[in-house]
């Protein structure tokens, strides 16, 4: 009874976070173009619901890492109970990533950019530095998700 409604709302909460995707989706191909008086550079498309893509996106990032925070939390707090040693080693985990984002924001490039158009505030080292530590945290991830797809099943052995 309660995998069947698990099922359900985790189906529900998909066909609805893909249908408002393909609204905004829409919106953002096909919504058309920012008026001429208000572009940001002349020379530029600009569709005229950037931001409402970009909102969204953010809105869904934000709901998934409170969701994927929350469950963190909660299987550390049952494990600990279960096995203490099973949950440490989780917190290990946590530790390892704290690590990465420290050293790629240590090595990220902070030199101001040249954007044509952009007089916002965000073009300062420290944000500059945090957007290079995401991008490269992401490309060691992928390639740490990469070579395990391909070299641990190599190395594992059937017992």
């Amino acid at each position: 009874m309660a995998v069947t409604k698990i099922h359900r709302t985790s189906r529900l909460t998909l066909i609805i976070s893909i249908i408002i995707s393909v609204i905004v989706l829409a919106l953002f191909f096909f919504g058309g173009q920012v008026p001429e008086h208000e572009k940001i550079g002349a020379d530029m498309a600009q569709p005229a619901f950037t931001d409402i893509l970009l909102y969204w996106m953010y809105a869904l990032l934000v709901i998934t890492v409170v969701v994927l925070i929350g469950f963190a939390i909660v299987d550390f707090v049952r494990g600990l109970k279960e096995n203490p040693k099973k949950a440490l080693s989780g917190l290990y985990a946590l530790l390892a990533l704290a690590a990465l984002l420290i050293v790629t924001y240590v090595i990220g490039d902070g030199t101001l950019l040249s954007i044509p158009g952009y007089e916002g505030t965000d073009n300062v080292p420290a944000i500059l530095k945090m957007t290079d530590m995401w991008l490269y945290s992401m490309y060691f991830m992928l390639a740490v998700t990469v070579f395990a797809i391909i070299i641990m099943p190599l190395v594992t052995r059937k017992k």
